[in-house]
């Protein structure tokens, strides 16, 4: 099996041998660690050893690559450090304000902007983050996403470039018989992968006696001349798996599909020799016994099977090879070969019963059955998954160890590329193409790397993300260790990987299947929305708990917020809510709008002026209760009010219950950005009832209590003073409807 992770094994030679174009993956006399021999025997001279082979050179790039901060992390040092910045700032002007203004004592000033500074900082921010993160990746993992780290999550949302393997995650990773050609016939075979489900259908019919015969004739040949093992699921394995020769496999699973007794097959005729493969006659050939006659059967390559070959068999007689019956065989193998299929020849001949059992003397004048065509085929759910990505603007781009034409045919087959305008970049190839000229290659897009080496896959990477490219890279091998550490995003196949490739990636794909990615890439888009839902939703609260305090500064009214009020809302009452956002589900059109630029703000213009606006309609209405209430007691503008009078204490309590009552109105406004709340289903998210269920008993909680009303400085309020905040709340959500209606 060839380093580079591919399905379908190669050949090795003791010859000496060039190495084409400097490539080690095609020098056919290398063999190298880490890599398992599916058939044959030989002895090799170990020339390196450790992390002087090429697998140890693999594990050391993956080694010197360092761990960079994800787009979230950079975001939320970011947004932590202006927010952070700010608070200082103003801390220090109403510091000022309070001691030349206000004329306050310097005590009181410190205390006064603290509490400034505590209502500029949304102090849940990073909790509710975290918190958000790590309850999507537990979404995530029913999506058969596995996320190892959890800043990976909003990185998702942010791919440009998806750098795929082919084997294994576009396709099946199994070799599977699609095609049968007998009797000048093409019979289609159903099914993927090893599983033995399919049916044999010519035409979308079913078979007729004749095509049923040969089908059985060319399946019982492929299973007997066979070196492969079919095993069933079991604890070790949790689907059907081959032991052997994937082409061996193939063909023997089509048996098993056809439903013949493979075992009692042998039982009846019993091998008696056994002439192996090599590379250099590309074929295989067993003698079995049938009663009294003997039988060799063959398999090979097209070519190397009619060179044995003189007679075939059609509708139900012998024919000689020749003239129309050899030109159609030619082409049908050139046609299997066009769509990038696989094709064995399989013929047979019966042996006197006193044969020398040697190979020139028993591979000749031979009879050809028919062709099987085969190929690792694409997952069925791929192809709209393809679709999805690109609709996303997300361009994906094969880069495989395997050989151009076949890679062309798989991504021609699910629409990675467009037919007839596909163009194949070789790994040779490479060594002589700039940087520039890559990422100029996969901005026009419908191009293929092929025959790439580690080395030269990781180069890829770094010059698509050195170009500004958020870059997603799969991988199942150690061979794609250091790409899957250098991308934005590595991407390893969870059941078919190796630990080294699990390891040095950010997420694994428990199901191996590429639509999991694009299912993953809608999560992150969603995940970054609902992070900032409810940044808009923290700062909203922050700005209705500042302006309290600048009014207080300018007006000099008595202090209507008290900083363990405030603390209160951040650390509590604001948090459940806030995590209810990260939980709504992807708005409509999420994934027909093109990927994020990595210069886009968390926290940008669009979300300040948004959280400004609400945050200023909160304090409107709290800052009216706390008035009105204060008014309603004999308070008038400039005079005193003591801080233990039940007059002030309404007032506060009003501000307190008046912002965390607004926010109910504000988490429900939240759930959409554009799309009124009015069209989003009430059930979609049964965790936003949790949150407003837990706001209103926490405030219920500290108002009514006489140990909390001690400690949070409130008072219980009245029918009148509930019914007033309700309707503040809806108009919370009308002015939101409004600017929706504008955005």
């Amino acid at each position: 099996v060839p380093l580079t992770g591919e399905s379908e094994p190669q050949p090795r030679t003791d010859k000496s041998a060039k190495v084409p174009n400097g490539s080690y993956l095609d020098s056919p006399n290398l063999v190298f660690m880490s890599t398992s021999v599916a058939k044959g025997q030989g002895k090799a001279v170990i020339y390196a050893t450790g992390m002087k082979t090429k697998f140890g050179q693999i594990a050391n790039l993956t080694q010197e690559i360092r761990e960079e901060q994800s787009p979230l992390q950079r975001e939320i040092a970011y947004t932590a450090k202006y927010d952070f910045t700010l608070a200082v700032a103003v801390g220090c002007v109403f510091f000022l304000a309070s001691l030349i203004w206000l004329h306050l004592d310097f005590y009181s000033s410190i205390l006064f902007m603290i509490g400034v500074m505590v209502a500029c900082v949304p102090e849940g921010l990073q909790v509710t983050v975290s918190s958000a993160l790590a309850i999507n990746v537990l979404k995530m993992v029913k999506e058969n996403v596995l996320v190892k780290r959890l800043s990976a999550v909003q990185t998702l949302g942010s791919v440009t470039i998806i750098c795929t393997d082919k084997t294994g995650t576009i396709t099946k990773g199994e070799m599977t018989v699609k095609k049968i050609w007998v009797n000048r016939r093409v019979v289609e075979v159903s099914g993927i992968g090893y599983a033995p489900i399919g049916e044999f259908t010519c035409k979308s019919n079913a078979l007729e006696k004749s095509e049923a015969e040969k089908v059985e004739k060319l399946l019982e040949i492929s299973a007997l001349c066979n070196s492969s093992k079919v095993e069933p699921p079991s604890d070790r394995n949790k689907s059907w798996s081959v032991i052997g020769d994937p082409t061996d496999g193939a063909l023997l699973v089509a048996a098993l599909k056809y439903g013949l007794n493979v075992q009692a097959l042998l039982i009846q005729k019993p091998i008696m020799h056994l002439v192996p493969f090599d590379s250099k006659r590309k074929r295989m050939t067993t003698i079995h016994k049938n009663g009294n006659t003997l039988f060799a059967y063959t398999k090979g390559a097209p070519r190397s099977i009619l060179s044995i070959c003189d007679r075939i068999v059609v509708d139900d007689k012998i024919e000689d090879l020749a003239g129309e019956h050899l030109r159609s065989v030619e082409a049908r193998i050139r046609e299997f070969a066009n769509e990038g299929l696989r094709v064995i020849a399989v013929a047979y001949k019966e042996l006197p019963k006193n044969g020398a059992f040697k190979g020139k003397n028993v591979e000749r004048n031979m009879i050809l059955v028919g062709l099987a065509a085969m190929k690792d085929p694409p997952r069925p759910e791929v192809k709209e998954a393809v679709k999805q990505a690109k609709q996303a603007g997300i361009k994906i781009v094969i880069i495989t160890g395997d050989y151009g034409p076949t890679a062309q045919a798989i991504a021609d087959e699910v629409g990675i590329v467009d037919q007839g305008s596909c163009r194949i970049i070789r790994g040779v190839d490479l060594e002589t193409i700039r940087d520039e000229a890559i990422v100029e290659e996969v901005k026009r897009g419908n191009v293929i790397f092929a025959r790439v080496s580690p080395e030269q896959k990781l180069r890829i990477v770094r010059v698509l993300k050195k170009s500004g490219e958020v870059v997603a890279v799969t991988g199942d091998g150690a061979n794609d260790a250091p790409s899957l550490r250098e991308a934005d995003i590595g991407v390893a196949m969870g059941a078919s990987g190796t630990d080294v490739a699990r390891e040095a990636s950010d997420i694994v794909l428990l199901d191996d299947s590429f639509a999991s990615i694009v299912k993953a890439v809608e999560s992150g888009r969603a995940i970054y929305e609902n992070i900032r839902k409810f940044i808009v939703y923290v700062f909203s609260h922050n700005w209705a708990e500042l302006i309290p305090y600048v009014l207080y500064a300018l007006l000099g009214i008595p202090l209507p917020l008290l900083v363990v009020q405030v603390l209160a809302i951040d650390l509590a009452i604001d948090v459940i809510p806030s995590l209810a956002l990260s939980r709504e589900p992807p708005e409509s059109g999420i994934m027909q709008e093109p990927p994020r630029s990595v210069k886009e703000r968390l926290f940008n213009a669009k979300v300040f002026l948004r959280s400004f606006y609400i945050g200023v309609i909160i304090a409107a209405g709290a800052m009216f209760g706390c008035l009105s209430a204060w008014s309603s007691g004999g308070w008038r503008l400039g005079m005193p009010l003591p801080s233990d009078s039940i007059i002030y204490i309404k007032g506060v309590t009003m501000t307190f219950a008046g912002i965390v009552i607004a926010q109910v109105g504000n988490v429900l406004a939240c759930r959409t950005s554009k799309v009124s709340i009015f069209k989003t289903s009430l059930s979609s998210n049964k965790w936003i009832w949790i949150g407003i269920a837990a706001q209103v008993s926490i405030i219920s909680f500290l108002v009514y209590v006489p140990l909390m009303q001690r400690l949070f400085g409130t008072t219980a309020l009245g029918l009148i003073d509930w019914t007033f905040l309700a309707v503040f709340a809806c108009i919370v959500i009308f002015a939101e409807e409004v600017r929706k209606w504008f955005a």
